[in-house]
């Protein structure tokens, strides 16, 4: 017989003769799990085959009495800390599982099945090209059941509860309102229960000897925890002063405001959560996790920029002007109070605005003589120049009148000027009738846009829904009524009083005697859109102006209701307004 002979028959012997033997970990003694390997005959330089699924670890699950298991649940967990399911599968009708292509890992296979026991082989590694195969024999585990407990002995509902001191994982149970949880199969290797719950310190409750036909119950108290301090740093790494917010949407939501040196604290509650820190000229820090006993620091992030030019409608530049956020929307959270308008002076009529949060703005621009203009929606991104930004600033249109009282006596000394063309930027267009109740006002924004007429003894007229185009005159006569002792100011709308929210623009009071009350809005109600128009990135005073109108006329309005998601859509007849 030649040596290669010799030596390929020796090698067959060794592999037939080696069995390994996994130690299963449960209470009782059980037979072992047995852990045979399997060498393919081709050598490991050939090629692999598309269907090779070495390394490859199988085996079958058994109950107690040898009988196979249909349905149990057979997971491949690392050998170490921290423990991690790596694979899960079900054994079929005969108890045969199979994991493939495992390795070269350090793992345990664990099988469980509900009254039935659960089972852990000992540490395996498939090496290349080969196949391992187990029997799991399970053997019943003690069931451990308790309650959640406050220091004051009152059930505490939510708390977490996991195992500890098994090389497995064992999921969590989640104590309900009364407090309670239970674990079907806790393996003797156990030794502790750990549970947290949001507000409280970490708690732990040893567990004590079990036996098969014995339920173990274990009473966890926990003691409320301390508040949480922190820190909230900007994109340079110095403490900053911004809006902290934690458990973001649910029941035990915290807000807070970082102080100059960029403190703060939350409060217990919050521990368990995800926290954010948020700056209106910086991104917001990434979600850092709220951990008992440890500072928090959030990390704010660099803002981005806007550039840009203002010119007038034939494409010259125009300077000074004057620039002001007419609206945001945040990429997330919530909108900030809003940013004062800034100046600038450059004869290009370039301009360029650092420091912006990521989000979506509107910036509104005025310079002399000119009424306000606004841009597109502009994108926002962190650490990034959106550049190319150009905003129209025309001569506007020209708005001319009588004023008249009640007897269609011409009114002199009325104050007459264009009110909320912008959320920012006020008109500088305002005059006086003569002594024949005319008026001119130079300046008229696009529109749609109000003219607000004021004199002493008559109720403030708001005459709503206006719309001059650019270069042109429109005449607009105005009859004040004298005030009687009700209201002192009169207007055409649908009579509810918005508000500004960071979930967009609200209703923040409605009158049910009104249009708006009538039609069944109600405070609270979140404007989406008005006449088909969506209220994305429009201002209050957009919003204003286009639920404003003429008595008698309509608008459509769409809302959303924050209390059950609904989504209602009306037409609403605008009234006359008297406050």
């Amino acid at each position: 017989m030649s040596r290669s002979k010799v030596f390929v028959l020796g090698a067959l012997l060794l592999v037939a003769c080696a069995v390994l033997v996994a130690r299963r970990w449960v209470r009782a003694p059980q037979p072992p799990v047995h852990v045979t390997v399997a060498s393919p005959t081709a050598t490991l330089s050939a090629p692999t085959p598309a269907d090779d699924r070495t390394p490859e670890i199988r085996g079958h699950v058994l109950d107690a009495d040898g009988n196979a298991v249909n349905g149990a649940t057979v997971r491949l967990v690392s050998a170490a800390p921290p423990y991690s399911v790596y694979r899960e599968e079900t054994s079929d009708t005969a108890g045969a599982f199979s994991f493939a292509r495992v390795g070269p890992w350090r793992v345990r296979v664990v099988a469980d099945h509900g009254a039935d026991g659960i089972v852990t082989s000992a540490v395996l590694q498939a090496s290349a090209a080969q196949t391992l195969e187990i029997t799991l024999v399970l053997s019943a585990a003690g069931a451990v059941r308790g309650t959640v407990v406050d220091a004051q002995d009152h059930p505490v509902a939510g708390a977490t509860v996991s195992i500890e001191g098994v090389p497995w994982i064992v999921p969590a149970a989640t104590s309900d309102a009364a407090g309670a949880f239970r674990f079907t199969s806790v393996p003797d290797e156990a030794t502790s229960l750990v549970a947290v719950a949001r507000g409280y310190r970490t708690a732990t409750a040893k567990l004590g000897a079990r036996t098969d036909d014995t339920e173990l119950v274990v009473r966890v108290t926990l003691t409320a925890a301390d508040a949480v301090a922190g820190t909230v740093l900007d994109d340079e790494g110095n403490p900053a002063r911004a809006r902290v917010v934690a458990c973001e949407d649910q029941p035990s939501e915290s807000r807070t405001t970082s102080a100059d040196d960029g403190t703060f604290q939350l409060p217990a509650s919050a521990i368990g959560c995800d926290a954010i820190a948020e700056h209106a000229e910086l991104a917001p820090s990434d979600a850092a996790p709220v951990v008992e006993g440890a500072r928090l620091v959030l990390h704010l992030k660099a803002g981005g920029s806007i550039e840009g030019a203002v010119v007038d409608e034939h494409g010259g530049s125009l300077s000074p002007f004057t620039l002001g956020i007419e609206s945001f929307t945040p990429t997330r959270g919530w909108s900030f109070d809003r940013t004062p308008p800034r100046s600038f002076d450059d004869v290009r009529g370039a301009f360029r605005w650092d420091r912006l949060a990521p989000g979506s703005y509107v910036l509104t621009a005025a310079a002399a003589g000119r009424p306000p203009a606004r841009s597109e929606s502009i994108d926002v991104s962190r650490g990034a120049v959106t550049n190319g930004v150009r905003i129209v600033v025309s001569q506007g249109g020209t708005l001319a009148g009588t004023v008249y009282d009640e007897l269609h006596a011409p009114v002199a000394g009325a104050d007459v000027r264009f009110d909320q063309v912008s959320s920012v930027i006020a008109s500088k267009a305002a005059g006086q009738t003569d002594a024949t109740g005319q008026y001119r006002l130079d300046g008229a924004p696009a529109g749609p846009l109000t003219l607000l007429v004021h004199k002493d003894g008559f109720r403030t007229k708001l005459v709503s829904n206006v719309r001059v185009d650019s270069g042109a005159t429109r005449r607009e006569d105005v009859t004040l009524v004298a005030l009687d002792g009700g209201g002192g100011m009169e207007l055409g709308g649908i009579g509810a009083v918005l508000a500004q929210t960071g979930a967009g623009i609200t209703l923040g009071q409605v009158s049910p005697d009104n249009p708006a009350g009538r039609a069944g809005l109600r405070a609270g109600d979140r404007v989406l859109q008005i006449d088909g128009e969506s209220t994305s990135g429009m201002s209050m005073a957009d919003v204003l102006q286009r639920l404003r109108g003429e008595p008698g006329t309509s608008v459509w309005i769409s809302v959303l209701r924050p209390d059950s998601g609904e989504r209602v859509q009306m037409a609403i007849v605008r009234a006359t307004i008297v406050r």
